[in-house]
């Protein structure tokens, strides 16, 4: 399976740069679950999705990594379709299948012939309604899952955003622990605990479908009516209410030790929920002054004084139902006079919230964001990704066709208030990353 954060949806999501040129229809089942169908001429293939609207955040204290321990499960069979049967029956008719974790949610997908839809939509309405994991099944996923565990952990870069990511949140939030979960929780995980997130999370009004290719949508529909029609389990949707300010959020640490010699300044900034009016404005912000090549800050630290060796974000996407903490990290050599780093991105910072940015900065950052994206409107992929996120996020698959639409609508003055907002020194907290 896919690492665990879905990096390739959220980015053809939140980028999103040219409007999709093929419509999509829906329809829901009267079990709840919604069929969203993208008729998308071209080769021969379908892409088909399943989504739940499941993650990390729904884990209960003592099975954190549960969400991405389960997304292993659901590929362990049914008595229906035993053991490897969902590798065994896509392979052979040519196709792939693979699957994501997040802290918002797990994803299911498969790229097949036309003609094996059918058997695919039977396989992952089977799984929605019948799985069983036993305690031999759960024992052996859960060295597969330990074993990625412990690849990311002899990486020291993953190993550095790991522990920055324990220290960003309290403990009541419900992204205060990594998709990645605890191995020591990892480790004593049960069938029964298995079942018990299957049982409360998999569901068809929890889930909905993304049908990409070259199909005729009621006939798609009359194929998930005959197969998800049959599964009638019901949960309820619980948004979570009582989250902490993160604006008066501290990170539990101001320093923490590297095994490398190099330092790291991690500026640590409250982020708002995707749906939320700024969301937008911040991530061009983001962008302008950290993230892209030819940022504020690329150009002044890397580029022509060379006190910086880059600068990256630990959470590519960004993309999250609820207010989050972003942190943005300048890779730097361990020496002394790396303070000169704060005062050029303080000035800056303060330049923009008392100044804003020239329109053709945010031209630019538009047209590129077009140019880089254009291809995704030809992949099957990167329309069911698109579609799918927008359904999640916001309810409504549609937004998908006006996501560049929202970076348009952004203005100097947008970005002037956003700045003095988000990034107004109380809000900002960094921490130091050092050579222990």
């Amino acid at each position: 399976m896919k690492k665990y954060v879905l990096t390739s949806i959220l980015l053809a999501f939140c980028f999103y740069a040219k409007a999709i040129e093929y419509p999509a229809v829906s329809k829901t089942l009267k079990n709840g679950l919604k069929v969203i169908v993208c008729q998308k001429p071209g080769n021969n293939f379908v892409y088909l999705q399943v989504w739940y609207r499941a993650g990390a955040k729904d884990e209960a204290p003592g099975v954190h990594g549960m969400a991405h321990m389960f997304e292993h499960m659901m590929f362990r069979g049914t008595e229906k379709y035993p053991g490897q049967s969902f590798f065994h029956n896509v392979e052979k008719v040519g196709g792939v299948l693979n699957a994501s974790t997040h802290s918002d949610f797990t994803e299911y997908h498969e790229y097949v012939p036309k003609s094996a839809l059918d058997m695919c939509m039977d396989m992952e309405a089977d799984r929605m309604g019948n799985l069983k994991v036993t305690q031999d099944i759960l024992n052996t996923e859960r060295q597969v899952v330990g074993e990625e565990f412990r690849d990311g952990m002899n990486n020291w870069e993953e190993r550095m955003m790991l522990n920055e990511y324990k220290a960003l949140y309290p403990e009541n939030d419900p992204y205060s622990v990594n998709p990645i979960g605890s191995l020591e929780e990892i480790t004593s995980f049960t069938a029964d605990e298995c079942m018990d997130f299957y049982n409360k999370y998999y569901s068809p009004n929890y889930a909905f479908v993304v049908v990409v290719g070259d199909v005729n949508p009621d006939e798609v529909f009359a194929m998930a009516d005959k197969y998800f029609g049959a599964v009638t389990k019901q949960l309820t949707l619980n948004d979570k209410t009582d989250l902490p300010d993160l604006t008066k959020s501290k990170p539990k640490v101001t320093e923490m030790p590297l095994d490398q010699m190099i330092q790291v300044y991690s500026y640590v900034i409250p982020y708002p929920a995707v749906s939320s009016k700024d969301y937008y404005a911040l991530n061009m912000l983001t962008g302008i002054l950290f993230l892209d090549q030819n940022s504020i800050l690329n150009n002044i630290l890397v580029k022509k004084k060379h006190l910086v060796y880059g600068i990256a974000s630990t959470e590519e996407t960004r993309f999250y139902k609820y207010p989050s903490e972003q942190s943005f990290d300048f890779f730097m050599n361990a020496a002394p006079g790396n303070f000169k780093v704060k005062k050029i991105v303080s000035d800056e910072i303060s330049n923009i919230a008392a100044n804003g940015i020239p329109q053709s900065m945010i031209d630019n950052y538009i047209k590129a964001k077009e140019a880089g994206n254009m291809q995704l409107n030809y992949s099957a992929e990167g329309i069911g990704n698109a579609l799918g996120a927008s359904e999640l996020y916001y309810g409504d698959y549609n937004q998908a066709y006006h996501a560049i639409d929202q970076y348009r609508k952004v203005t100097p003055e947008d970005i002037k208030r956003v700045a003095a907002t988000y990034l107004a020194p109380e809000r900002i907290n960094i921490i130091n990353i050092k050579p222990d």
